[in-house]
């Protein structure tokens, strides 16, 4: 009678019981998903460890990594791959690695080896660089010596202290710093590997005399580099222990100078006469 009056059965679909069991049903089934979904995610997770850890072991890093790039076993017996260097000669045939064979300690062997191979290779054309290099320098240091050694060099002047001698300069830093019309300093650049030193007097540039003038002698240079080699004449004393006064322009041994005038440096010395004649205002430095 209470079935009756309620219109449905306990049988009936739409039953408030039948709905009940179908949502606990429902909700085990996605509970149940989740729960593999997770036990899935760690199985994945343990695996990429495991492979992790295994790569590790074997050594395999980014550099080798990268070197492998699309590398493939070829054959497991002899470890040849796609890429060398090992080429497949085995007797009876390519031994095809397994289905779940990855070869990867065969891949990493082969790359090292190819790594070595391409880093002793870069070593000896680094070497062979570096011999021609050694080699011209070597030849250009002779030549400059030899024309250093060349003793036809025109003298200069009539106390015969000095000579004259022509220097090549190419393009780039000189390394020389002017005072006047004398060497004051050698920095870095040409100036030391053509060995020329302090002291010396700049009286041409490219067969033109040039003044005792800083200014006049840059621009000279400058002009001159616009069609490099530039030749420099230089005034050079022949010995050591004499040096060259600024204001009268000629080479005198050092004992001719106040030791407060050497200081000074070239280009801004003068010899004990010239101070005198300073002092006495004829002309200043």
């Amino acid at each position: 009678l209470k079935f009756r009056l309620s219109g449905e059965s306990p049988a009936s679909p739409c039953h408030p019981s039948r709905k009940l069991a179908g949502d606990g049903r429902e909700s085990m089934s996605r509970a149940a998903a989740s729960k593999a979904s997770k036990e899935a995610g760690k199985a994945n997770a343990h695996i990429k460890a495991e492979q992790k850890e295994r790569e590790k072991s074997l050594g395999l890093n980014g550099t080798i990594k990268s070197a492998i790039g699309a590398d493939v076993l070829m054959c497991k017996a002899c470890g040849a791959t796609q890429l060398g260097p090992t080429k497949c000669e085995c007797s009876g045939g390519r031994v095809k690695p397994a289905p779940d064979d990855d070869g990867l300690a065969e891949l990493i062997a082969a790359a090292k080896v190819r790594m070595a191979a391409n880093s002793e290779a870069n070593r000896q054309e680094t070497m062979r660089k570096s011999e021609a290099v050694a080699k011209e320098r070597a030849n250009k240091k002779d030549a400059r010596e030899e024309a250093a050694n060349d003793l036809t060099a025109e003298y200069y002047g009539d106390d015969g202290v000095e000579c004259f001698q022509i220097v090549e300069f190419g393009i780039g830093k000189l390394g020389m710093d002017i005072e006047k019309n004398a060497i004051s300093k050698i920095t870095e650049g040409q100036a030391v590997e053509l060995k020329v030193a302090t002291g010396w007097v700049i009286h041409r540039v490219n067969g033109e005399d040039v003044p005792a003038d800083k200014k006049a002698i840059v621009k000279a240079v400058s002009s001159g580099m616009k069609a490099p080699p530039v030749k420099i004449g230089f005034r050079v004393p022949l010995t050591d222990g004499f040096a060259h006064c600024a204001a009268c322009n000629k080479f005198f041994s050092t004992d001719k100078f106040e030791e407060a005038q050497l200081q000074k440096g070239p280009g801004k010395q003068m010899c004990g006469s010239c101070e005198e004649f300073a002092d006495m205002g004829d002309f200043g430095d």
